[in-house]
């Protein structure tokens, strides 16, 4: 089964309806979605969606504390992370929650495209399916263009795990991404730890917690994978960003030209 998968809480509340009402316009009422709880803090989406059945909330605490070990133990690799993170005010682990959404890699559906919280579906997303037939993971961005939001690119260490090339290519937004259900089993969590255990994590971004991870888990397992951004014609690589030039702005409201 297909579905549509976000991070949410009840701070984002609004932002979630609003995706929730584009993905009813645009693939369906009935096409599933799973919200994965940032925290605890979901009263009002539960209360929410109670008169939508195709939405559920990700409720497997097994999955979701295997998950927030996996962050931790990733983590506690690093070896500058906590200190550039108490600079800063944050105590513990910094965001720690937006890597919640790799639980749909546990979740209900056998193949998903991730969306945040503060993103629109606007047309069907059967594009993005269908590319998952001949990839194991589908981005549609141009963050290859600035992956100083991913790696850490001053670490002599970064060209020796990835040549530039792939940096070039293969880097991504974790804002929208699609996959498939069970790709990180834990033969393969355990050997990506053991890396970053032998000095790979000081690659990691720290301010960005769950997309340089992200990131790695994928670059590093060597999945096959697709870009829209660099594969469609000129004319249709709008990414995921309203800063794309495929936008315009037309008395205070932002209207798309072309867009999966």
């Amino acid at each position: 089964m297909d579905g549509i998968c976000t991070l949410a809480n009840d701070r984002v509340y609004d932002q979630l309806i609003a995706l929730l009402n584009s993905i009813e316009a645009n693939a369906g009422k009935h096409f599933p979605l799973c919200i994965y709880p940032y925290d605890d803090n979901t009263e009002k989406i539960a209360a929410a969606i109670k008169n939508r059945p195709q939405v559920q909330i990700y409720n497997n605490s097994e999955s979701i504390q295997k998950w927030d070990e996996f962050a931790r133990r990733v983590w506690d690799t690093h070896p500058t992370a906590k200190q550039r993170w108490q600079k800063i005010g944050s105590n513990g682990y910094h965001r720690f929650g937006t890597h919640r959404r790799y639980g749909a890699f546990d979740g209900p559906f056998d193949r998903f495209l991730y969306m945040d919280a503060d993103t629109l579906l606007l047309l069907p997303p059967d594009a993005i399916f269908a590319q998952l037939e001949s990839n194991d993971w589908v981005v549609y961005d141009f963050q290859y263009k600035d992956p100083t939001h991913v790696y850490e690119v001053s670490s002599p260490k970064l060209r020796e795990i990835f040549p530039p090339e792939r940096i070039e290519r293969e880097i991504f937004c974790s804002g929208l991404y699609a996959s498939k259900r069970d790709i990180f089993d834990e033969t393969q969590r355990e050997w990506l730890i053991s890396r970053l255990k032998d000095g790979e994590a000081e690659i990691l971004y720290p301010m960005a917690p769950d997309q340089t991870i992200l990131n790695y888990m994928v670059m590093r397992s060597e999945l096959s994978f697709a870009n829209l951004a660099r594969q469609l014609p000129p004319d249709s690589r709008t990414g995921n960003s309203v800063t794309s030039s495929h936008f315009t702005t037309d008395g205070g409201w932002c209207w798309i030209e072309a867009i999966l």
